[in-house]
């Protein structure tokens, strides 16, 4: 006759062996002790729970890979705790301003729209960590936009476009921020004939019309 699985009715029994399975294994099985750790690099590689006794004295009658073990053990087979090596992920802030409010009246530079703004990591090798950003695009910004245009005669059409959107956007752009600054650049890419317009006149000033 069929009969259900006694953990079935203790889910915190099923958790606590589920955690002890993944920290120690399965029978036993010391994840830290099973590997061939010859150094405490090498046994913190393992699993971030590992730990290395650097007491000299520590496991004379034991083998080297008796070092590499959890911290618990370590000291209940009498590795004194200032001996054992088991570093932990972190962060600190080196810098934290306070986020800015509004960008007119001061430069770019000197707003805030990231915190923090310098992190010290320092991580376990395999570990990780996590930190909080909070962001926030400040009112009235300044925005420099460059308009970057190929004059050639196969960019006629695109010329056009851009001439009649350039006072379009800056309006637009001036219910975003007061200070906004709109510019615009040109070359040609072949300034051979039937590419571009090679007489004297349009040589000495490409602009001209």
């Amino acid at each position: 006759m069929w009969k259900p699985c006694p953990f079935t009715h203790h889910p915190a029994l099923l958790l606590y062996i589920v955690l002890e399975i993944f920290i120690h294994g399965v029978k036993g099985l010391n994840v830290c002790m099973s590997g061939s750790a010859t150094s405490c690099e090498e046994c913190l590689l393992i699993h971030p729970n590992c730990a290395w006794c650097a007491q000299e004295d520590f496991g004379q009658a034991r083998t080297l890979n008796s070092r590499c073990d959890f911290s618990q053990n370590l000291q209940k087979r009498g590795c004194d705790a200032p001996f054992i090596e088991n570093p932990r992920s972190g962060s600190s802030l080196l810098l934290s301003k306070p986020l800015s409010s509004k960008g007119s009246g001061v430069t770019q530079y000197d707003v805030i729209q990231i915190y923090p703004q310098k992190i010290s990591l320092s991580l376990r090798p395999g570990d990780q960590t996590s930190f909080e950003v909070q962001v926030r695009p400040v009112e009235d910004y300044p925005v420099d936009l460059y308009y970057l245009m190929d004059l050639s005669l196969s960019m006629k059409d695109d010329l056009d476009t851009i001439r009649n959107l350039g006072t379009k956007l800056a309006e637009e752009m001036r219910k975003l921020t007061s200070n906004f600054r709109l510019g615009f650049g040109s070359f040609v890419d072949k300034n051979i004939s039937p590419f571009s317009y090679t007489a004297p006149k349009y040589q000495d000033n490409p602009c001209n019309g």
